[in-house]
């Protein structure tokens, strides 16, 4: 029945399909990403924080890189021009941060793109339907009924709403992953003023 209906839709409704098998990948593995980052971040500012103070940024970096998180890696790319003028560390903070904002990013512009497609593609299924119906209608010089015609308009609006359901939940889902990105990314602005406080203080 469910494959009737999709069928009913016309050939816009497999470029839809994919464009919802999209989706459901971004989902799946933007969710893997952010759940597979792990590590306190207090702990983490703590320990690093204290080697410092003891001159011991090989230490810091060795303890860092068994940490999966965005964070870890960019302390663990400033450490590793430690000892160098603050201007180079924080320029190295910086490029390592963007570093894990595209990381953090990947796939949100397809995301971007199949929410704006979808309903576009959904449309333009529904005016060929049409169409087809209105080209049928007119070589049979007239409708026998007008649940002839009604059903026609159904089936073209198929694809108007199959486009919709797609793009109104990765409409959500965009919102969603952009808050966890803008949470992560004034975690990461903090933590690199932290750390550059207490780089410039290292040998009070």
């Amino acid at each position: 029945m469910m494959w009737q209906v999709f069928l009913s839709g016309g050939p816009v409704m497999f470029p839809l399909l994919f464009c919802s098998l999209l989706v459901v990948t971004i989902t799946i593995e933007r969710l893997w990403y952010f759940l597979s980052q792990r590590g306190d971040l207090e702990e983490i500012r703590r320990i690093v924080f204290r080697l410092m103070e003891k001159s011991a940024p090989l230490e810091a970096i060795q303890y860092l890189q068994k940490i999966n998180h965005p964070v870890a890696r960019m302390l663990q790319a400033a450490l590793l021009h430690y000892g160098k003028d603050r201007q180079q560390v924080e320029f190295t903070l910086r490029d390592a941060g963007e570093l894990e904002i595209r990381k953090m990013e990947r796939g949100l512009g397809l995301l971007n793109v199949i929410i704006t497609a979808a309903p576009l593609l959904g449309l333009l299924g529904t005016v060929t339907g049409i169409i087809n119906s209105l080209n049928v209608l007119g070589a049979l010089q007239g409708v026998a009924s007008p649940a002839q015609l009604s059903g026609g308009i159904a089936q073209a609006l198929i694809t108007t709403a199959f486009g919709l359901m797609i793009a109104i939940p990765a409409l959500f889902v965009m919102h969603w992953l952009n808050s966890i990105i803008d949470k992560k990314v004034q975690t990461m602005n903090q933590t690199s003023k932290e750390f550059l406080d207490n780089y410039e203080n290292r040998g009070e």
